[in-house]
């Protein structure tokens, strides 16, 4: 009987436990409670029509608009240079002599056919020869003379264009040798390169390449200058797509009158695409679906969140340039909004900035 006490006792206690937490369950406003923190409180911003001027992004290196690799039409041993490395040439600057067993052979001929046709020329003078004997000597005269001063001007080695030196690549005395077929032993003798203006190379996706034309404007930075904004032009936009990067090559052009820009320098451009009206939703109502290229916004209807899709364009400033996807009008949630269900009930909260 005594055992028999005790486990109605402790069976009494569990009974009036349980009872008790499902009336603490099912008391006054705890479903209410539940129901309030359900409720996400979010941030949201309008998506709004605007006339702007989109801008595209690209980086590049500086390189000159102009550089020449000079070398010499025949085999021949460097007999002097006139430049240095940094020197600024102006076209038709001599810059190498060079002599050799060529120069020697022609010049030796020319020399021999000349005085032919000096002593030729005093005797038509004197009546001693006739015309017929005299233009026989000359034809070859002229033929000699102009053998040797097309070799003679291969050894001598001048500036195609204005510009700066940038390398020499043989030392006096060396010997320039050009092999079979036009090709050299070494790449060249002098490198030259225009200064006075510069260009990057940028490569356009098949999506931009519409909007990237000739006479464009671009706006240039490097680090070197980082107060300065230079001013380019675009020159030239290649017609073929790469099938491999899917991308064509566009030159911009840019003046540098003062050559602070150096060929290598890594350069920031921006192209000033037309004024248009687009669709513009800011960035912190876009999102990316993890682990893919595509975005979605949540708007804010009616106190809940909707998931749309949406395509975007250029980016401007803070905003997206929106393709599909939103309309004007619309309210995009922009704080809040990470793991918010589509559905989800949502209250609208002002900024901290706006209270």
């Amino acid at each position: 009987m005594r055992i028999r006490g005790k486990t109605l006792i402790r069976a009494g206690v569990l009974v009036l436990a349980g009872a008790a937490l499902t009336l603490a369950g099912c008391g006054g406003g705890g479903g209410e409670q539940q129901a309030e923190e359900r409720i996400r409180p979010v941030e949201v911003a309008t998506v709004e029509m605007s006339r702007v001027a989109p801008t595209l992004e690209f980086s590049g290196s500086i390189m000159p608009v102009r550089e020449a690799s000079v070398g010499a039409m025949v085999s021949a041993q460097v007999s002097r240079i006139h430049v240095e490395p940094g020197d600024r040439v102006s076209a038709g600057d001599l810059m190498v002599e060079m002599t050799g067993e060529q120069l020697t052979q022609t010049k030796a001929q020319f020399v021999s056919v000349e005085k032919d046709w000096e002593r030729m020329t005093r005797l038509l003078e004197a009546g001693a020869v006739t015309q017929q004997a005299f233009d026989q000597v000359d034809a070859a005269y002229q033929a000699a003379k102009a053998g040797y001063d097309l070799v003679r001007e291969s050894t001598l080695i001048r500036a195609p264009f204005s510009g700066v030196v940038a390398a020499t690549y043989l030392e006096e005395g060396e010997v320039f040798v050009l092999m079979p077929g036009g090709s050299s032993s070494t790449p060249a003798i002098v490198e030259v390169v225009q200064m006075d203006k510069v260009k990057v190379d940028i490569a356009v996706s098949e999506r931009d390449l519409p909007e990237v034309r000739e006479g464009l404007k671009a706006q240039v930075t490097v680090a070197s200058y980082p107060d300065r904004v230079f001013e380019g032009t675009v020159s030239l936009v290649e017609p073929v797509i790469s099938s491999m990067t899917r991308t064509a090559k566009a030159e911009i052009v840019i003046p540098n009158p003062d050559e602070v820009l150096r060929p290598g320098m890594f350069a920031h451009l921006t192209l000033e695409l037309a004024s248009r009206d687009v669709l513009l939703v800011t960035h912190d109502g876009v999102l990316q679906q993890e682990g893919t290229g595509r975005y979605f916004s949540m708007l804010h209807e009616d106190g809940h969140a909707k998931r749309v899709d949406v395509v975007l364009g250029h980016s401007v400033g803070e905003h997206h340039e929106v393709l599909a996807g939103l309309e004007a009008g619309q309210t995009v949630i922009t704080t809040g909004r990470y793991r918010l269900a589509d559905g989800a009930r949502v209250a609208v909260q002002e900024r901290e900035g706006n209270r």
